[in-house]
């Protein structure tokens, strides 16, 4: 293309520079030929008047029959014609009556100044120049003399004149194609800059400048071109940017984000879409999503493509419960976004000519967020168990306690002893519900991280050694053994607490231990942790409830007999051991026993925790 328009450039310009000196030449040559014309025509007459001088002033010497051979002798060229004319100017051979020749008019009409004319001889049709001067006196001239030339000696002159004027303008048309050239290539060269800087562009590089230092029209567009560039690398830069960030919030989200086209592929499904929904990392967009979607999503996302209704339900897969809410994919801003409306408006599609048209606005696709709710759920249930659990709790003993006051209310009160005794049973049920307040109060506290646990050093075999000997009155009437080993352990913590950790679990099983049963506190140091254990040769706990254990107000089967508590000592116990860094697991097995195992990191004398 930049040879093409070179090449055109220069052709127009040397054509023009031809055109225009053929015109100079032809007028230059018109010129000449008038002027040759006319100097010959001049030196005819010149020649003619010089002939009449010579018969006017030597009329009486010369015989009128040697005139004519006089003037013959003023013949310079073969080809040129002398002839003598009577005073009506006509020659000897001419009839009378016929009209003289236009230039022997002249001559004859004024005889002080010869006259010429350049016409084709009637004769021969030779183009010719004809002069004429009057002989004799001006009042009354005796004769004419006639002379005339060929006319071609002109023409001859101007051809030698041609190759001269031939060299002028090989010479001008060169001069023309070298300032051409100069003038095609500094128009060309910046168009071939422009086209390199858009063929960079295209091909991906931003960074195209062009240099162009004119002020023409060429320097303009280079400069807007270049502003173009830049504007063009901003934006690119500024979509890559956004692009960018969008996509790490979509990789980032907790929730599903799912986007169907309305032929049902998948657009965009991000990483948490993926965990969610079992779907393959990164080979599902473009594919179908009825084949990889559950069918009721499929349905939704459908529905919100074709008839742009925005929907939301649950999906139940494996364990999980998901929350799925599904809006459609607006065209541009044409979206009810733009006016307040539905959600999910304003989102762009991807193929406008491909959108469905519903009202004045266009649907190119649907979107879904799909959120994990099965901790949520879970949440309510247990919230709703809980509130039953404490309306439960909280009944058994107001109802003994009302029971019991209105019996004293109705008489009782009368017999001292049955009032002491009922006395005593609302006090115990009042404790009751105090312990249960200050245990639902204590477990709010710790989930909340509320409590303030004061670290020191606790050596934990002292600290197992008291609380087995504050707890072994109870092991005694039901002939239980309770035993310990003493192995040095220090751990950095709270002795309050732990102490509740450690009373709940030996009174555990002390509760849930059968006569002559075993119950075995150690205390032992394992790779920069102390391991603390409460085993037991009870009944053991069934392994559906093992997962539960640690659950508020969770009791097992062996719980639910005439065995008391509120179902809450075991959950204190996991809270308070995790907020010092430690767990707390439980292994058992029906008939066998079970075996509580609490490990804690390790700590010096100083209250450094040792590392392992």
């Amino acid at each position: 293309m930049r040879r093409a328009i070179r090449f055109k450039l220069i052709a127009t310009y040397v054509g023009l520079a031809a055109v225009t000196l053929a015109l100079v030449l032809v007028v230059v040559l018109g010129i000449l030929q008038r002027r040759y014309l006319e100097t010959y025509a001049y030196v005819v007459s010149t020649q003619a008047r010089l002939i009449a001088t010579m018969l006017t002033e030597g009329a009486g010497a010369i015989p009128p029959d040697q005139q004519e051979a006089l003037a013959q002798q003023f013949r310079w060229r073969p080809d040129v014609v002398i002839a003598l004319l009577d005073a009506h100017g006509r020659g000897p051979t001419v009839p009378a009556g016929t009209p003289p020749p236009p230039e022997v008019g002249r001559a004859l009409a004024r005889p002080d100044q010869p006259a010429y004319a350049v016409r084709d001889d009637p004769r021969t049709g030779q183009r010719r120049v004809f002069a004429a001067a009057a002989i004799g006196p001006r009042a009354r001239p005796s004769g004419v003399v006639h002379v005339s030339a060929p006319a071609v000696w002109v023409q001859r002159q101007l051809r030698r004149l041609l190759p001269a004027f031939g060299g002028a303008l090989l010479l001008g048309l060169g001069a023309a194609w070298v300032v051409g050239a100069r003038l095609a290539r500094s128009l060309t060269d910046p168009i071939e800059r422009l086209t390199r800087a858009a063929e960079r562009l295209r091909e991906g590089d931003l960074d195209a400048q062009v240099a162009i230092d004119s002020d023409d029209e060429i320097g303009r567009l280079g400069r807007a071109f270049s502003a173009m560039a830049t504007r063009l690398r901003e934006t690119i830069e500024g979509l890559r940017a956004e692009r960018t960030t969008l996509a790490a919030i979509l990789t980032s989200m907790q929730d599903g984000v799912i986007a169907t086209d309305r032929q049902g592929r998948l657009l965009l499904v991000n990483r948490a879409a993926e965990e969610l929904l079992g779907l393959p990392s990164g080979a599902a967009v473009g594919a179908a999503a009825a084949d990889l979607l559950p069918g009721p999503l499929v349905a939704m996302l459908a529905e919100a493509a074709t008839a742009a209704r925005v929907g939301a339900t649950e999906l139940q897969r494996e364990d999980r419960v998901m929350e799925v809410h599904c809006a459609p994919i607006w065209r541009g801003d044409d979206g009810p976004g733009a006016s307040g409306g539905s959600a999910g408006a304003g989102l762009v599609g991807a193929d406008p000519g491909a959108a469905a048209v519903t009202g004045a606005v266009a649907v190119t696709g649907a979107v879904a967020v799909v959120r994990d709710v099965t901790e949520l759920r879970r949440s309510e249930r247990l919230r709703r168990e809980l509130t039953a659990n404490v309306s439960h709790e909280l009944r058994t003993p107001l109802t003994s306690i009302k029971g019991f006051a209105e019996t004293l209310l109705a008489g009782a009160m009368r017999d001292e002893a049955t009032a002491r005794r009922f006395l005593e049973i609302i006090d115990a049920e009042a404790n009751r519900l105090v312990k249960l307040v200050d245990d639902l109060m204590d477990l709010s506290r710790l989930e909340a991280r509320g409590g303030v646990l004061e670290l020191s050093p606790v050596d934990l075999c002292s600290l197992v050694e008291e609380t087995v000997a504050r707890l072994r009155p109870l092991a005694g009437p039901r002939q239980l053994e309770v035993h310990y080993s003493d192995s040095p352990a220090t751990v950095l913590g709270d002795r309050d607490r732990l102490a509740q950790v450690l009373t709940n679990l030996i009174d555990n099983a002390i509760k849930f231990t059968p006569d002559r049963g075993r119950i075995t506190v150690a205390v032992r140091r394992e790779d920069g942790t102390v391991v603390l254990t409460v085993r037991d040769t009870g009944r053991g706990i069934a392994p559906a409830d093992l997962p539960h254990i640690f659950e508020r107000f969770y009791k097992a089967d062996r719980s639910r007999g005439t065995t008391a508590g509120s179902g809450l000592g075991l959950a204190i116990a996991r809270h308070i051991v995790e907020a010092h860094g430690g767990r707390i697991t439980v292994h058992s097995r029906e008939g066998e026993g079970t075996t509580f195992a609490v490990v804690f990191p390790e700590a010096g004398e100083d209250g450094t925790i040792r590392r392992p």
